[in-house]
């Protein structure tokens, strides 16, 4: 009696083996039967490698600091002449102070002065002239400070107001025009400094924005951001935005103050702006085969310009299947590949996927569910808008790196059981229960 009770067990075990076998089977190749194969995927459809990548040299960011100051609009001389400036001869000279305290900004609002200095302080005007008594205008623009104070005094001897062998003229620049920009920052965090794992990031950030008056010899890319907070941080884009004022017209106006002043979301607001508005990129980081796209007339700020650090809002992966659903980034400066997206999403390769196997035994599920998953399916977006299906062996992808595909923004990374995974795992619980009864 015992021997057949035991055949019509082992006869229900095979049938049910057999039937789970076959239905398992029949869903999963249709499932992935269109998925190409991740070593036999096209280079088109293939990541980029983001390790191919060299940050560019900065001094790139920066105009040419050996060069002499140019007198141009905004400039403030301090001249001080024997006998005409100050008018009497016995007045010494007003000595103009500079930063009262050490403690102030960098680059404090309107500029710094030039400390000491000794003169009556005369602009340069609009029209690039400088006006001082007894004498015409005189054209400085262009000109460096030797240069236009040599011109100064050969019109007040031309006018015979100075003697040339007598002449005394004291002439320094004051007060250096400067450029006010706009920097616009969305790689801020609310959140105080803190360590985190690859492949987290803070949800929650708030956005900056800074008005900072650059002396004309410093207004240049890589000094507003020294002055904003440095290079973008890794919730940016490695690449910076500069919107040109001379090329937004009084209708751009009231769009682009929308942006400065926060009103609306400004990787929107800068998308939507017309064509005749000029936004220049420039990359901070290239493969070392590419050329430098931008100029130094890119990086050179004028007076009104916008810098803005965009943030990556678009540069995630999604997981499902028998990994835990969810959505994770993409580091910026790093690849990706299948095996570790895995792991940043809590499942485990060789193991079933999001729980281990010591957690099986332990919750009391006997020896079944042990073998793990070892197929991923990835759904691409395309260009084009269609989506490519991607089918990946991870017990290839352990021994072969052509199956350790790269992990793109907008990937859908989905884990599965192979039909005899699935009908193995089936049998060993059958099997455990059987068991169990037995020893009861």
């Amino acid at each position: 009696m015992r021997i057949h009770t035991a055949i019509a067990h082992l006869r229900s075990l095979i049938v049910a083996g057999m039937l789970i076998v076959i239905a398992a089977s029949t869903g999963c190749v249709t499932f992935t039967k269109h998925a190409v194969p991740a070593s036999r995927l096209p280079h088109q459809y293939q990541a980029p490698s983001k390790c191919n990548l060299h940050p560019i040299n900065f001094q790139l960011l920066t105009t040419n600091q050996g060069q002499e100051h140019k007198l141009d609009t905004g400039d403030v001389l301090a001249v001080a002449i024997q006998g005409i400036l100050p008018p009497k001869s016995e007045t010494l000279p007003p000595i103009v102070a500079g930063n009262a305290s050490l403690n102030r900004d960098y680059y404090p609002p309107m500029g710094t002065v030039n400390s000491p200095n000794y003169g009556i302080p005369f602009q340069v005007l609009a029209d690039g002239s400088v006006s001082l008594p007894e004498i015409p205008p005189v054209q400085v623009r262009g000109l460096t400070i030797q240069v236009a104070a040599q011109k100064i005094v050969d019109e007040y001897i031309k006018k015979e107001v100075l003697k040339k062998d007598t002449a005394q003229v004291s002439i320094s620049l004051l007060k250096s025009r400067v450029n006010r920009v706009v920097v616009l920052r969305e790689d801020s965090s609310l959140e105080s400094a803190a360590m985190i794992m690859k492949g987290q990031t803070i949800l929650h950030k708030r956005g900056t924005g800074v008005l900072i008056d650059l002396p004309s010899k410093e207004s240049d890319v890589l000094h507003a951001l020294a002055a904003s907070g440095g290079l973008p941080g890794v919730d940016s884009y490695n690449e910076i935005w500069v919107l040109r004022k001379s090329t937004i017209t009084a209708q751009d106006e009231a769009q682009v103050e929308t942006i400065v002043n926060g009103s609306v979301d400004p990787s929107v607001g800068i998308s939507q702006l017309p064509p005749h508005v000029k936004a220049v990129r420039i990359p901070l980081k290239q493969c070392s085969d590419e050329s430098i796209t931008f100029t130094p007339d890119d990086v050179t700020l004028h007076d009104g310009d916008i810098v803005y650090v965009e943030p990556r809002k678009d540069e995630y992966f999604y997981t499902g299947g028998l990994l835990p659903g969810g959505q994770y980034p993409l580091p910026r400066d790093e690849d990706l590949d299948i095996i570790e997206a895995i792991a940043i999403a809590n499942g485990s390769v060789g193991g079933l996927g999001g729980t281990s196997s010591v957690a099986v035994l332990r919750a009391g599920a006997g020896l079944g569910n042990i073998i793990p998953p070892t197929r991923v399916l990835i759904l691409r977006k395309l260009p084009n808008g269609q989506q490519l299906p991607i089918r990946v062996d991870l017990n290839v992808a352990m021994k072969d790196p052509k199956e350790r595909i790269k992990i793109m923004a907008g990937d859908y990374v989905m884990m599965y059981y192979k039909p005899g995974e699935t009908a193995a795992n089936a049998m060993l619980n059958f099997f455990n229960i059987n068991i169990t009864k037995n020893v009861d």
